[in-house]
């Protein structure tokens, strides 16, 4: 394990040895962050997510995060969505972070139960099936999701600096789980959640029972990935998979999450393998949260070993917080999601110290969630 200069973001694997170029190449351009939202009627069960205190809230999740990102408050709910021990969506943490670097954020939806009441782009409007009760998605719109990607992946490419892609499915760590199954990947004791003690059984019966259904063997999933992702995936994993990919090309890309995005990196590398798929992997990279990536239940470092990922994390101190509200992520609440720790990362890499970060959060979390307007 090497370490930054800036002592909050450490890198956890640098398979290529480009990590630090890659970095200076974001520190010096400006850059685009897109949120890529999504549902699974996986999300409908208890001890799967924490992205919400019930099975309803949870589905409303994607639209009001999206909401509370771009507006500062939300529309489709009252409030911010909270997990069932009562603690805030990161996102409090990431529109924080997105104001101090002056990036407005782009929301595309993937297929979400609820439509987000703010500008958004629609690429289809059809969530995942739980993954148990038969395939989660037809194989014609997992290429479709896919074939998008690529084509936003190569516009956005070409004229951006880089690019902070983020992700807000809840279920989203156990359709990662279940993809990474699929494609071979022992990694049911390294895939992280949402909650401070994931429950592994429950999510390995669901993933078990899901690739029992399809009959198919790992030897077809990879040589077919996005048939994997049609059996147990989720809607975002396509969309972004494309998308990144494309993008590669062109700019470096910063995919925001943590085992979520090790999955997607993890099919990006089997369509590279068995189709055309032209990738240029020194040019990705995934950013996740000390939650997750020193999370004691899992070992996401491991897993990105594995799949071959360049991984670093952020690691801000958040028990100097003011608010109990964010020190509490420091006993594993939440953890990460929609780019949190991506956008602290790329604040670093361009000048912002921690104390900045963290009296950002802490100025974002009285106005989204205390409702407190400064002067």
């Amino acid at each position: 394990m090497t370490f930054m200069p800036l002592n909050f973001i450490r890198h956890l694997h640098d398979p290529f040895g480009t990590l630090a170029v890659l970095i200076e190449k974001i520190a010096a351009s400006s850059g685009r962050y897109l949120l890529c939202l999504g549902s699974t009627e996986l999300s409908d069960r208890e001890g799967i997510s924490a992205a919400g205190c019930d099975a309803q809230s949870r589905r409303l999740t994607p639209a009001i995060d999206a909401e509370a990102l771009c507006l500062g408050k939300t529309v489709s709910a009252p409030s911010l969505p909270v997990s069932p021990a009562g603690i805030v969506s990161p996102v409090v943490i990431t529109r924080a972070v997105l104001k101090l670097l002056g990036i407005e954020p782009s929301i595309y939806d993937c297929g979400s139960f609820v439509i987000p009441q703010i500008e958004h782009i629609t690429v289809s409007r059809l969530p995942a099936r739980c993954l148990s009760t038969g395939p989660a998605m037809s194989l014609s719109l997992v290429q479709k999701l896919f074939d998008e990607g690529l084509k936003v992946g190569a516009e956005l490419g070409k004229n951006s600096g880089h690019l902070i892609i983020a992700e807000c499915v809840p279920g989203g760590t156990t359709t990662a789980l279940a993809l990474l199954t699929a494609l071979g990947y022992p990694a049911n004791e390294l895939v992280s959640g949402s909650m401070p003690a994931p429950n592994l059984a429950l999510r390995a019966s669901l993933v078990q029972e899901a690739l029992k259904k399809s009959g198919a063997s790992v030897e077809h999933f990879q040589s077919e990935p996005l048939s994997a992702v049609a059996v147990c995936g989720d809607p975002m994993q396509p969309f972004v998979a494309g998308l990144a990919a494309a993008a590669s090309l062109h700019c470096p890309v910063v995919l925001g999450g943590g085992s979520q995005m090790l999955a997607v990196y993890a099919l990006i590398k089997y369509l590279s393998l068995s189709t055309k798929l032209k990738v240029n992997f020194s040019a990705l990279l995934v950013a996740t949260t000390k939650w997750v990536a020193f999370d004691p239940a899992c070992r996401s470092a491991e897993l990105a070993t594995l799949v071959g990922a360049p991984f670093l994390a952020s690691c801000p101190d958040f028990n100097q917080s003011k608010h109990p509200g964010l020190s509490a992520y420091e006993q594993g609440n939440v953890k990460e999601g929609v780019g949190a720790g991506a956008v602290m990362a790329v604040a670093g890499w361009k000048g912002f110290s921690e104390m900045n970060i963290r009296t950002a959060i802490d100025d974002s979390y009285e106005q989204m969630v205390l409702n407190k307007v400064r002067a």
